[in-house]
C-alpha cells in the first residue's frame, strides 16, 4: 500500500503558519479601515501557498522570487479587480486601477491628498501576499524560523497600534500560533541532526513538543500581558522620544494619502501638517495636549493653508529660515493689532511643532519657521527696497520638546472693530490676490453660483465674509461623515450633498465661498482655546479641542480670524474705539531686518504647475503607461533578470555561436553542466540522451558550431536559430517538470521516518 506524503517540517508547520498569517490578515479586515479588506485572507493564504510550493521546487532563489511577483500581482489584481464596476471588461479593469495607482502616485510624489481607498487594499494585499510568501519561504526552504515570524509580527503590532481594542484577540491568537511554529521549527532541526546521527527517537515526539509549546506559549503570553506596561519607564519614553519627530512625519504623509480611511482615533500625533485632506470621519481623544498660560487669544494656529486643489488644502511655503531663541521676525506694520505673550506647556513628548495665537512675532527656542517673504511696505506709502517681510505659516522647535516643558511665543493678534473691518476697502497687494484668490479650474459652478447668492445685497468684504459664515453655521455639525466620493469637489460635495460635517469642511467652504466673490481667505489649523481654569487663569488643550477655521485678509488690518463651524461660539468683535483710546494707543514700530541674518534678495516660491487638473479624455490613456506602468515594472524586473542569465554576453558572436551558448546555458539549469574535458559533440552526446525529444536540434546546434569554429567554414546562421526555436521549448518542459517534480517527490521521499 503506497504511504502517504510526509513533509519532513511535518504538515503541523504548514497548518500553524497558516493559521498566523491568517490571524494577521483577519486583524487588519477586522479594523474595518475601509471596505473590500476582507479580500487579505485569501490574498495571506495564497502567498503561504506560492511560498511554499516555490520552496519545495529547485528553483534558484532569484528566480522563485519572481515568479512569486508575477503570482502575487495577478492574484491581487483578480481579486482587487471584483471592487470595480460589473460592467468593465478584465482589460478595463486593469487600465482603471492604473490609472488610479498613476493619480495617488502623482499625489504622493507632489504633497497632494488623496481619497481612494482602493490604493490602501492594495497596498494592504501585498503586504499579507508578502509576509504569507516570506513565511512559508523561510520556513521550508532557508530554515530561518525567525525571519518567517518578524515580518507578520510587525504588521499586526502596526495595525492593532491603531486599531480598536476588541482586536486584541487577533494579537493573543498570533503570539499563539507564531510561538507554537518557532517551537514546531525547531524540532524539526533536531530531528533531521538525529536522522543523520542514526539516533532513535519517538514519531510522536512532535505532538509532545506542541502540547508543552502549548502550555509555554500560554503562560509567556499571559505573564506579558498582566506585566507592567513597559511605556511607564521613564528611559524609554526618553528613548522612543526620539524617534517621534520622524514618526510624526511618517503619519503626517500616511494621513494625507489615506485621508478617507476610517480612523480610530489610537496612537495620537499632531494631526496638522503641509496638507489637509477632507477626508471622513474622525475621533479625537480626551488626552491633555497643552497647557496654555494667555491674557487674550481665541486659538493655538499651528498652520496656514493657502492652495486648494478640490480634495484638500496645501501649505505652499518653501522657505525655512532657523531662528535664535527670541530672534524677531520682520513682519509688516498692521493697525488695530495687540500683541500678547502665551506660555505653553508641553504634554507630548517628541513633539516640535509649536503653537501660537494668530501671527508668531518670535519665540524664546532656538527654532525653525516655515515662511514666504513679501515686499516690505512702509507707512508713508511703498515699499522698502532690498527688505522682505514675513509670513510665517509654521513654527518648529529645533529640538523635540519633552513633556512638561515650556516655551514662551509673542504673538499679534488682530483687535479690529467691525466698523473699521468694514472700512477697509478691497485694495488687496498683489502678492495677496495672487496667493489667495487662487481656486481649481475645475470647481463646479454651483459652487461658484451659491458664493454670489449669499453675498448678493452686501457691498463690502466683511459683511460679504459675515453672510457666508452665518450661512455655514446653520449647516449640521456631525464628526461621522463619509469621504467624498473619488473624482468630487471636496467642498462641493460638503455644500450640496452632505449638507454635515465638522470643522475641515466648515473652513474649507467659507474659504472657498469667500475665494470665488473676490475675498482673499486661507485655512488655519490648530487648537480651539480649551477649558480655561479660573483659578490659574491657565488653559488647559485636549485632543479634541483639535480645529480648523478661517482667515481672511484686510487691508491694513491684515489677517483677521472667522469661525464658520456651527459647534463654535460665534466670534465676538470688540467695540469701536474713541478717539482719546487711540490717542493713547502705542502703536508698535516695524520690526527691522538688520542682524536677521535672511536674505533679502531670496524670491517667493512660484506656486504655478504644482499641481495641474486632474486628467482627463485622453490624458487617461496617456497615464496607463506610467500608472499601469509602476505595477508592470516590478514584473519586467523578473524578466530582466531572465534575460540577462540567457542573453548576457551573446552579442558580438555568430548566430551558430549564440545557438550553442544558449543551448549550454539552459542545459547548465537542468543540472547538466558542460564539463571541461568535454568536446562539443561529447557535450551534445550526453544532452541528448538526457533529452531524447530534442536530439535531432542538440545534434544539429553541435555540428554547425563545430563546423564553424573549428572548421573555419562559413556556416548558414538561420538553420542554426531554426535549429535552436525548435529545441527551446523542451529545455522549456524539462525545466519546468525538473523544478515543480521535487513538490510531490520530496513529499514521498520522507516516508521512511526516523532513524530506529
Amino acid at each position: 500500500m503506497e504511504s502517504k506524503p510526509r513533509l519532513r517540517e511535518g504538515w503541523t508547520s504548514l497548518i500553524l503558519l497558516a493559521a498566523m498569517i491568517s490571524s494577521v490578515a483577519w486583524s487588519i479586515s477586522s479594523a474595518e479601515w475601509t471596505e473590500g479588506l476582507d479580500i487579505l485572507p485569501w490574498v495571506a493564504l495564497g502567498g503561504l501557498a506560492a511560498g511554499f510550493l516555490l520552496a519545495k521546487s529547485v528553483f534558484p532563489s532569484p528566480v522563485a522570487h519572481s515568479f512569486s511577483l508575477v503570482y502575487g500581482l495577478a492574484w491581487i489584481a483578480y481579486l482587487s479587480g471584483n471592487f470595480l464596476p460589473a460592467q468593465f471588461s478584465w482589460r478595463e479593469r486593469l487600465i482603471e486601477l492604473g490609472l488610479r495607482i498613476n493619480a495617488w502616485l502623482y499625489a504622493a510624489l507632489h504633497g497632494g491628498t488623496s481619497r481612494d481607498n482602493l490604493i490602501f487594499v492594495l497596498i494592504m494585499a501585498a503586504t499579507c501576499w508578502l509576509i504569507g510568501y516570506l513565511a512559508a519561504w523561510h520556513t521550508f526552504r532557508t530554515l530561518r524560523i525567525w525571519w518567517a515570524v518578524i515580518p507578520s509580527g510587525v504588521v499586526i503590532l502596526w495595525n492593532l497600534y491603531y486599531a480598536p481594542p476588541r482586536l486584541r484577540t487577533y494579537l493573543i491568537a498570533y503570539l499563539l500560533f507564531a510561538l507554537l511554529s518557532v517551537v514546531r521549527s525547531n524540532l524539526s532541526l533536531h530531528e533531521r541532526e538525529w536522522q543523520r546521527a542514526r539516533i532513535n527517537y519517538d514519531s510522536y515526539i512532535a505532538f509532545d513538543f506542541l502540547r508543552a509549546g502549548i502550555v509555554f506559549s500560554v503562560l509567556v503570553i499571559a505573564l506579558a500581558w498582566t506585566a507592567p506596561s513597559a511605556a511607564t519607564h521613564e528611559r524609554l519614553l526618553a528613548f522612543w522620544s526620539r524617534f517621534e519627530e520622524p514618526w510624526g512625519e511618517v503619519q503626517e504623509h500616511w494621513q494625507r494619502l489615506f485621508s478617507a480611511l476610517k480612523y480610530h482615533g489610537r496612537g495620537y500625533a499632531d494631526p496638522f501638517g503641509r496638507a489637509l485632506a477632507l477626508g471622513g470621519p474622525v475621533q479625537r481623544g480626551k488626552a491633555t495636549v497643552m497647557d496654555v498660560r494667555a491674557s487674550e487669544g481665541r486659538y493655538w494656529r499651528a498652520v496656514v493653508y493657502d492652495k486648494y486643489t478640490g480634495t484638500g488644502w496645501i501649505n505652499t511655503d518653501q522657505e525655512v529660515v532657523l531662528l535664535e531663541p527670541n530672534e524677531p521676525l520682520p513682519v509688516p506694520k498692521l493697525e488695530l493689532r495687540q500683541e500678547i505673550t502665551q506660555t505653553i506647556t508641553n504634554f507630548l513628548p517628541g513633539r516640535a511643532l509649536l503653537f501660537a495665537a494668530s501671527q508668531p512675532l518670535r519665540v524664546d527656542l532656538p527654532a525653525k519657521a516655515v515662511l514666504s517673504y513679501t515686499p516690505f511696505p512702509l507707512k508713508e506709502g511703498g515699499y522698502l527696497p532690498q527688505a522682505r517681510a514675513a509670513h510665517t505659516s509654521m513654527l518648529y522647535s529645533r529640538y523635540p520638546l519633552g513633556q512638561g516643558e515650556s516655551y514662551n511665543v509673542l504673538s499679534s493678534i488682530s483687535v479690529a472693530d467691525e466698523e473699521s473691518l468694514r472700512a477697509a476697502g478691497d485694495d488687496y497687494p498683489d502678492w495677496v490676490r495672487e496667493r489667495y484668490l487662487q481656486l481649481p479650474p475645475i470647481l463646479p459652478r454651483r459652487v461658484r453660483g451659491l458664493a454670489e447668492e449669499i453675498t448678493r445685497g452686501y457691498h463690502n468684504a466683511y459683511d460679504k465674509a459675515a453672510a457666508i459664515e452665518s450661512y455655514l453655521r446653520k449647516i449640521p455639525y456631525n464628526e461621522s461623515i463619509e469621504a467624498p466620493p473619488e473624482g468630487r469637489d471636496g467642498v462641493d460635495y460638503f455644500l450640496f450633498d452632505l449638507r454635515e460635517g465638522y470643522c475641515d469642511y466648515y473652513a474649507s467652504a467659507m474659504a472657498v465661498l469667500a475665494r470665488a466673490v473676490g475675498i482673499p481667505a486661507r485655512v488655519a489649523a490648530g487648537y480651539a482655546r480649551g477649558e480655561r481654569d479660573p483659578r490659574t487663569g491657565v488653559y488647559r488643550v485636549r485632543e479634541d479641542d483639535a480645529h480648523a477655521w478661517v482667515e481672511v485678509y484686510f487691508p491694513r488690518y491684515g489677517w483677521v480670524e472667522f469661525e464658520p463651524t456651527a459647534a463654535e461660539p460665534p466670534i465676538e468683535r470688540p467695540q469701536p474705539r474713541s478717539e482719546e483710546e487711540e490717542a493713547e494707543t502705542d502703536e508698535r514700530e516695524p520690526l527691522s531686518e538688520e542682524g536677521r541674518g535672511l536674505a533679502p534678495d531670496e524670491e517667493l516660491p512660484e506656486e504655478e504647475g504644482l499641481y495641474p487638473p486632474p486628467a482627463m479624455g485622453g490624458r487617461r490613456w496617456r497615464a496607463v503607461g506610467w500608472g499601469s506602468g509602476i505595477a508592470l515594472a516590478l514584473a519586467g524586473v523578473s524578466l530582466a533578470v531572465l534575460y540577462l542569465l540567457v542573453e548576457g554576453g551573446l552579442r558580438g558572436l555568430s548566430l551558430a555561436e549564440r545557438a550553442y551558448e544558449r543551448m549550454c546555458r539552459y542545459a547548465r539549469w537542468l543540472g547538466l553542466e558542460r564539463r571541461p574535458h568535454q568536446t562539443p559533440h561529447e557535450y551534445a552526446t550526453v544532452l541528448a540522451e538526457a533529452l531524447p525529444e530534442g536530439r535531432g536540434p542538440v545534434w544539429r546546434i553541435a555540428e554547425l558550431y563545430v563546423e564553424e569554429r573549428f572548421g573555419h567554414r562559413e556556416v548558414d546562421g538561420r538553420e542554426a536559430e531554426e535549429a535552436w526555436r525548435r529545441l527551446r521549448p523542451a529545455l522549456w518542459r524539462r525545466w519546468l517538470r525538473r523544478g515543480l517534480r521535487p513538490v510531490l517527490t520530496r513529499l514521498k521521499s520522507d516516508h521512511d521516518g526516523p532513524a530506529r
